[in-house]
C-alpha cells in the first residue's frame, strides 16, 4: 500500500509539473519564423553552378554497340537474301486456297522471312537492356552512354521496321 501511495504521489507531482510548464509566457519562446540569414543562405546555395559531368562514353560500350550493329546488319542481309525468293513464291501462290500445295510452300517461305527478322530483332533486346542501364547512369552522370545506345537502337529499329513492312505486305498478298 505504501508503494502504491508513493507511486500516486510521484505521478501527481509529475502531472502538476507538466501543467505548470505548459503555462509559460509566449514571449519566453523563440520565434520559428524564417530569419534573414536563412534566406541569404538558401539564395547563396541556389546560385552555385552545377558542374556538368564530362560527356564520355563508358569503356567498352562502343565496341559492344558495334558488335550489336554488325549482328543486326548480318541478320538484315540474311533477310534480304531470302526476300526475293519468298516474294516470287508468294506471288506464285497469290489467290491460292489455304491448305493447297502452293499456299503451304508460300507460308513456309513467309515463315523463313519471319525467322530472319527475329535474328535482326535479337540485338534489340540487348540494346533495350543497355538503354535501361545507360538511363540509370544518366540520372547522376553523363548521358553520353544513353545517346550512343539510342543512336544504335534507332539504326536497328529502322532495319526491323523495314523487314516488318515487307513481311506484312507479303502476308497480305498471300492472304494469311
Amino acid at each position: 500500500m505504501i508503494k502504491r501511495n508513493s507511486r500516486i504521489a510521484a505521478m501527481a507531482s509529475l502531472a502538476s509539473a507538466l501543467l505548470i510548464a505548459g503555462c509559460a509566457e509566449r514571449s519566453d519562446f523563440p520565434s520559428l519564423a524564417r530569419r534573414p540569414a536563412e534566406d541569404a543562405y538558401s539564395a547563396a546555395q541556389g546560385s552555385l553552378p552545377v558542374p556538368t559531368p564530362p560527356a564520355v562514353v563508358s569503356e567498352g560500350l562502343p565496341e559492344r554497340l558495334a558488335a550489336l550493329l554488325a549482328n543486326a546488319d548480318a541478320a538484315h542481309a540474311t533477310f534480304e537474301s531470302r526476300q526475293a525468293a519468298a516474294t516470287r513464291t508468294i506471288n506464285a501462290a497469290a489467290g491460292a486456297a489455304k491448305g493447297t500445295e502452293s499456299w503451304s510452300v508460300a507460308s513456309v517461305a513467309l515463315a523463313g522471312l519471319e525467322s530472319a527478322r527475329s535474328l535482326a530483332a535479337m540485338p534489340l533486346a540487348d540494346l533495350d537492356r543497355l538503354e535501361a542501364d545507360a538511363s540509370n547512369r544518366a540520372v547522376n552522370g553523363s548521358d553520353a552512354d544513353l545517346k550512343a545506345v539510342r543512336a544504335a537502337r534507332e539504326k536497328v529499329d529502322v532495319l526491323v521496321e523495314a523487314e516488318t513492312r515487307a513481311i506484312d505486305s507479303l502476308r497480305s498478298r498471300l492472304g494469311a
